[in-house]
């Protein structure tokens, strides 16, 4: 799988002073589902056993003063080599522009050249981050996203539950909505779950028997995030007196999402009780957890040393 160079030279472009100096209409060339760009180094020396088709190829400074001290001949044998393998484009760093050597090469080869005034480590740096972003895992997930005391919480549960309703009540204490109903959730790296809000709905809200409604007009621009990493599901549901519910929390649930393992809490839904508070103490609680507090296992340890220490004192 992969990505038309177009559509990532689209992308960013303007943000990383990128212009095509040669190959317009090569641009469908695939970057491959890779998020790293090889800067040319080792293969202006010959040395070509790690080198990977479907990536993006840098030239920098380094690189083109080394290139230029090689004797003329095996600069084209080792530039000959780069373009034996299927690569997307060639692009240029540091200012620097294509000579001829290079222009009658990729277009030999049908590869594009690019060019960026960016330093080689920015460019890098910078490009990494952007075909990371894009080639990452994605869904769309039914769910309310908000920040609450600086930690994302992913509040799910079936319609008419009242995620809606627990959001507003959090956006009157302070906290922060990232989207309603659907969010996007984004996997970075291995462990790392990011949830964006949907356009064009995001930062609105549909309360049944009121519409649609503007949290930025009503709450202001401080109240709303455009994207938050998510730490804590907790799924609302209504209350089923027959179920069994957690009564001490020692052992933590988690739900995968995309593979990520994240801490799930249910908590159940009934008159009288207020859960936008609920959600609240879940989220200072689960910072506790983070530094090693539970709560219920400290109960537990000091209900066992009481009971051995009455053990010892009824043998004695």
């Amino acid at each position: 799988m992969g990505i038309n160079l177009e559509t990532i030279i689209d992308s960013i472009a303007d943000r990383m002073d990128i212009s095509v100096h040669f190959g317009r209409d090569l641009l469908k060339n695939i970057v491959m589902e890779n998020n790293r760009v090889n800067v040319c180094r080792l293969e202006l020396a010959g040395f070509f056993d790690d080198f990977q088709e479907g990536q993006m190829q840098v030239i920098d400074n380094k690189g083109l003063r080394y290139l230029n001290s090689l004797e003329a001949h095996r600069q084209g044998e080792y530039l000959s080599k780069i373009f034996s393998y299927k690569i997307p484009c060639i692009i240029f760093t540091d200012g620097n522009k294509p000579d001829e050597r290079f222009t009658n090469l990729c277009q030999a080869n049908s590869v594009p050249i690019l060019a960026s005034g960016m330093d080689r480590w920015d460019f890098i740096r910078s490009l990494e981050n952007e075909l990371e972003e894009m080639f990452a895992p994605r869904i769309d997930y039914r769910g309310t996203m908000m920040e609450v005391f600086g930690v994302g919480v992913l509040i799910t549960g079936k319609s008419n539950v009242g995620k809606s309703e627990c959001a507003i009540d959090l956006l009157r204490r302070g906290h922060r909505l990232i989207g309603d109903d659907l969010v996007e959730v984004i996997k970075r790296g291995n462990r790392v779950l990011i949830a964006k809000s949907k356009f064009p709905i995001s930062h609105r809200m549909e309360l049944r028997g009121i519409g649609i409604i503007d949290i930025v007009e009503l709450y202001g621009i401080s109240a709303v995030k455009d994207v938050e990493k998510i730490e804590l599901i907790i799924a609302l549901e209504k209350w089923v007196s027959d179920k069994s519910y957690e009564r001490l929390g020692i052992e933590e649930k988690k739900r995968e999402i995309l593979g990520v393992p994240i801490p799930y809490l249910e908590v159940p839904v009934a008159p009288g009780r207020n859960i936008a508070i609920l959600v609240e103490v879940a989220v200072m609680n689960y910072r506790l957890r983070r530094k090693g507090i539970v709560a219920a296992q400290e109960l537990e340890d000091q209900v066992m040393r009481v009971i051995r220490e009455e053990e010892g004192d009824e043998k004695t």
